[in-house]
């Protein structure tokens, strides 16, 4: 289907370029100028995490590329870069140089629209410069730069639509969302974009039985060219029953966004898709994919033409929202459901500040299921709201204690006692009080133990053996000890870690177990200590159970961010067979999963809810925020300058 673009503009919008939007192009052309544009870098996404192809190798654009002959000296003119300055992206740029995607020109009545990959945008990209140049071409006055023949076209602010749900969920979770629309403003010479390159590319959605189609062009900007190499006359074919696969020699960093043209004439044609979606566009330079157009893109297109406002981000679909979320007051890994069990996965469980308990099915893929639908675990009540949890549940931590391949949740009640609720799955029940003792319920430490004093605890694999039934314990005064071998008889083999102190007592905040230094060993796996500490800094100290705390490692500085996590837990929520993935809820409300951290890095971080307010503004527009001094950095944290 072809969306219709004869539809006449809203009541209020004019196609006539204002003093001020002709300023802004000014602005843009002296910013933009080709010496700036050649030593821009394909935006990057960590390649190991499914990003943009290779890109840690890409060229710049001003390098000199020696690829295929297919490239198009002419330029195409409802092709370009779509340029993207300097941003607050928390992932490292290359250089903080300024960056740049493929994108194309889409018709429209508003004659101003064009459309590149969601992946070419992060939160604070919305609020920052962003311009294209439609047509680049090799400049033939100057060896080694290009031209924009028709000008700049500065982005306007707050003008890209993105759908809710990449923006809560990113390029793994949301990746059939892959595409975001962008309206322009007018260039230096007042021209909107349509008027001034001719016609658009006309927006053309497929149904999953239509994704094998014939007389395809693909069009980008890999790294090094000046001219946009063209892959003509090629065919594609459905790829997962939601993406469109075309084999194309030569697509390296940079084609991102660039448009699959059905029927192109050598200047426009039918958009069926951009590059981007699965991988974020492919891992191989011969292979790109798009996210299948369909009903979502339409969506936004109309959101664009009638000036609507942009979503917000949109949580994973049952999780709730942020002001549900900063309730959760404590979190466990574990291997709890019956169908996590099959294959060693975590799922979490999640203690409320009424004393409800919540059971969470991992998904393997970042995140967890939520609800009941067929064919997929259910999110499980196992405590309704209570006193008894509310209160005195002080410290909740899940390993296999009882060495029965099912684990087990301990307790850490606020009198000393320890409990162990033995097997936990999605069909158990909590107690709810006092005077209520389950069969499966163990004691293995009394009322007024010295265990009231215990404020941190770490299960894991410390002890030697595969199971995870050791302790590291944080006590009040800064001693940290461990426990190996913990079972329904009790507290075994305590061994001191370190001696009672001060920067243990008051800094070290939260304390987690896993592996993140890929401790490949099923027999004798050793389990690393992540410690956040009270300045923000974040340490893992490796193999714990061989090195004690003598293997310290810093996976992050002091920093304004990372006061404001108030949970963490680490587990095996991803694709490999390492509990490296670190769930964080923020103070306010924000759930995030860093999947795949390192002993030296954090993973990619996976939005699960949203902040209350959506992504982070400016710093200059929060002044007047009393949050911004009362909360901290929280509703604005990805801002961090």
């Amino acid at each position: 289907m072809t969306v219709p673009t004869d539809v006449p503009l809203p009541p209020g919008q004019v196609l006539k370029a204002t003093p001020e939007e002709i300023a802004e192009a000014e602005a843009a052309e002296s910013y933009w100028t080709p010496e700036r544009i050649a030593d821009a870098v394909p935006v990057e996404l960590e390649a190991d995490e499914g990003g943009e192809k290779d890109a840690e190798k890409a060229p710049s654009l001003g390098q000199k590329s020696d690829a295929a002959s297919a490239f198009d000296k002419r330029g195409v003119a409802t092709a370009g870069v779509f340029l993207i300055a300097d941003d607050d992206d928390p992932q490292p740029d290359p250089g903080s140089r300024d960056q740049f995607c493929s994108a194309s020109s889409v018709a429209s009545p508003t004659k101003s629209l064009i459309i590149t990959a969601a992946h070419c945008l992060n939160d604070n990209d919305r609020f920052k410069s962003l311009a294209f140049a439609p047509g680049w071409k090799p400049d033939p006055a100057h060896r080694g730069r290009g031209i924009a023949p028709y000008g700049i076209f500065p982005i306007k602010k707050g003008k890209v639509w993105i759908d809710g749900r990449y923006l809560a969920q990113g390029p793994a979770k949301a990746d059939d969302l892959d595409f975001a629309i962008l309206r322009a403003g007018p260039n230096s010479k007042g021209e909107f974009l349509e008027n001034a390159t001719g016609m658009g590319n006309e927006l053309t959605t497929l149904h999953s039985s239509q994704l094998a189609q014939r007389n395809v062009a693909l069009i980008g900007f890999p790294g090094g060219s000046k001219a946009p190499l063209v892959c003509p006359s090629s065919t594609t074919k459905g790829f997962e029953g939601r993406f469109l696969e075309i084999a194309c020699d030569g697509f390296a960093p940079g084609v991102s966004g660039g448009p699959f043209l059905r029927n192109f004439d050598g200047k426009r044609g039918d958009i069926i898709g951009v590059i981007g979606g699965y991988k974020t566009g492919g891992t191989r330079d011969d292979v790109s994919y798009s996210s299948q157009f369909d009903a979502d893109v339409v969506r936004l297109y109309n959101q664009a033409v009638n000036d609507y406002a942009p979503d917000t981000p949109k949580g994973a679909e049952g999780m709730g929202d942020a002001k549900l979320w900063r309730h959760a007051m404590a979190a466990t890994p574990g291997t709890f459901h019956t169908e996590s069990q099959k294959y060693g996965d975590s799922d979490l469980i999640v203690k409320w500040s009424d004393g409800e308990v919540t059971l969470y099915p991992g998904d393997q893929n970042q995140g967890f299921y939520t609800g009941c639908k067929a064919g997929q675990p259910c999110e499980v009540q196992l405590a309704k709201p209570n006193d008894l949890w509310s209160k005195y549940a002080d410290v909740v931590t899940a390993g296999d204690y009882t060495g029965s391949n099912a684990y087990d949740l301990l307790v850490k009640w606020s009198d000393g006692e320890v409990t162990i609720y033995k097997d936990i799955d999605q069909k158990s029940k909590l107690p709810t009080s006092s005077s209520q003792h389950p069969a499966n319920e163990i004691k293995i430490a009394q009322a007024g133990s010295v265990w009231k004093h215990a404020r941190g605890i770490a299960t894991g694999k410390y002890g030697g053996n595969k199971w995870p039934d050791d302790l590291i314990v944080r006590w009040v005064d800064g001693e940290v000890t461990k426990y190996t071998n913990v079972d329904g008889a009790g507290l075994h083999a305590e061994t001191q870690l370190l001696a009672k102190n001060s920067l243990w007592a008051s800094d070290s905040i939260l304390i987690t177990g896993g592996d993140f230094d890929g401790d490949t060993s099923d027999t004798n796996p050793n389990y690393d200590l992540f410690v956040k500490w009270s300045d923000g800094s974040l340490t893992i100290y490796q193999d714990v159970g061989t090195r004690g705390l003598g293997g310290k490692s810093t996976v992050l500085a002091a920093n304004s961010t990372w006061p404001h996590a108030r949970v963490i837990a680490a587990g095996e929520f991803g694709a490999n067979n390492w509990e490296d993935d670190l769930f964080v809820r923020w103070s306010d409300g924000e759930v995030s999963m860093y999947g795949n951290t390192q002993a030296d890095a954090l993973g990619r971080e996976y939005q699960l809810v949203p902040p209350p307010n959506g992504f982070a503004a400016p710093r200059a527009a929060q002044s007047s925020d009393p949050c911004a001094q009362v909360c901290g950095p929280e509703l604005y944290r990805r801002s961090t300058r």
